[in-house]
């Protein structure tokens, strides 16, 4: 059985966990999730009841049990084991992230924040082999240039189905903007998510023996199977040869590093001659200055979750969050103490909130202080008053 909440709903609910006071107000009319609400309040005070914080599964399911069925929940018996199950995991993730000593836990704050809608950065520049160039926004028209393209900009998606035409040679650009993000479905179904400015080069049709783009950027691409005709795609200096797979490329020209990133599938990476195999969970990074490259084993989710809408750190620098931000939002941001750079941090950001709610929170977490001036962000560090 699959349980899915949806990110409001999860995140009244985490706001409710994380209230001691309880004195949030929520607008909350679906009877169903009134009813999910008092159950997790059943879950938390049946799991802070133990002083030691250690977790019995067991005991936990049966107090649950006992206190729905005097509350009249048992439509909800079926569902409620899952539930159990999910408050434990996730109060076992919360002690372990707490006792990491040299990382700042930011999840805490992340439910405080305000959703807003995510259609404003559905937004990318279209340019034609021919050298026409089409905004993709809200104002586009669904069908483009009869039926080779159809752009849907409610999802954020541009669907090409290609021209079989003898003679036509080429290739289209789909550019992204700074803040914009947009999914590309090629001919062969593959379909790719182009994050932030990044741009992609695509043939006007591809070869009988292989499929080949240029990607300059971040892109998350989930391939078509062709054992005839394999996928490449080429980054800098470096050819990915894709054999049907799921797996996420970052290669900016202002970052130290460019990394493949495999989720699922078979990847070749071949650098300067040398033909790296990788498997699930491998990720190549490649030094842009030296051109060499290491092979390591990574948690994938910490590379791909932009796809989902969110930002998740992991012990990463200062330095390198702020430059993901700086893509996303329209901003710079300087340092009146460079050590600040080095800082690391830890923790999931819905990206789609505004900055100043990222700022505020991270200034919870830390003793820095950001001074917002126009497109300019100074961060500084200040001395917190001692309770």
């Amino acid at each position: 059985m699959n349980i899915q909440f949806s990110e409001n709903v999860w995140e009244q609910i985490s706001s409710l966990w994380n209230e001691k006071k309880k004195k949030i107000n929520l607008d909350i009319t679906d009877q169903s999730v009134k009813e999910m609400l008092d159950i997790w309040f059943i879950c938390r005070r049946t799991a802070a009841s133990d002083k030691s914080q250690v977790y019995d599964e067991k005991r936990a399911w049966s107090n649950i049990e006992r206190r729905t069925a005097i509350r009249g929940y048992k439509k909800w018996a079926s569902l409620l084991k899952y539930v159990a199950v999910f408050v434990v995991g996730i109060l076992g993730l919360v002690l372990w992230l707490t006792k990491q000593p040299d990382l700042y836990v930011a999840e805490n704050h992340v439910s405080k924040m305000k959703v807003v809608s995510s259609l404003w950065n559905q937004k990318a520049e279209l340019i034609l082999a021919n050298g026409e160039t089409i905004v993709l926004d809200t104002n586009t028209n669904k069908k483009l240039l009869d039926v080779k393209f159809i752009n849907n900009t409610g999802k954020g998606k541009l669907s090409y189905s290609g021209d079989e035409e003898n003679g036509k040679i080429g290739f289209h650009t789909l550019n992204i903007p700074q803040g914009g993000e947009y999914m590309l479905q090629l001919p062969d179904s593959t379909c790719i998510w182009l994050n932030s400015e990044s741009s992609i080069r695509f043939p006007i049709r591809f070869e009988e023996d292989k499929r080949e783009i240029f990607l300059d950027g971040e892109a998350y691409f989930k391939v078509a199977k062709n054992e005839h005709a394999p996928f490449l795609i080429h980054v800098r200096e470096c050819i990915v040869t894709v054999l049907g797979t799921s797996l996420n490329i970052s290669a900016y020209a202002n970052d130290r590093y460019w990394e493949t990133t495999l989720v699922e599938g078979r990847v070749v990476v071949e650098n300067k001659g040398e033909k790296i195999e990788m498997k699930p969970s491998n990720q190549y990074s490649v030094d842009n200055e030296t051109g060499q490259g290491i092979l390591k084993q990574v948690n994938t989710y910490l590379y791909t979750s932009w796809v989902d809408g969110k930002f998740y750190f992991n012990a990463c620098r200062f330095e390198d969050i702020v430059k993901k931000l700086e893509r996303w939002y329209d901003f710079t941001m300087s340092y009146q103490d460079e050590e600040i750079k080095y800082m690391r941090f830890s923790g999931t950001v819905n990206k789609h909130c505004p900055l100043n709610e990222i700022l505020n929170f991270l200034e919870r977490t830390t003793n820095i202080h950001f001074e917002i001036v126009g497109k300019n962000v100074v961060v500084k560090r200040i001395e917190k008053n001692k309770r």
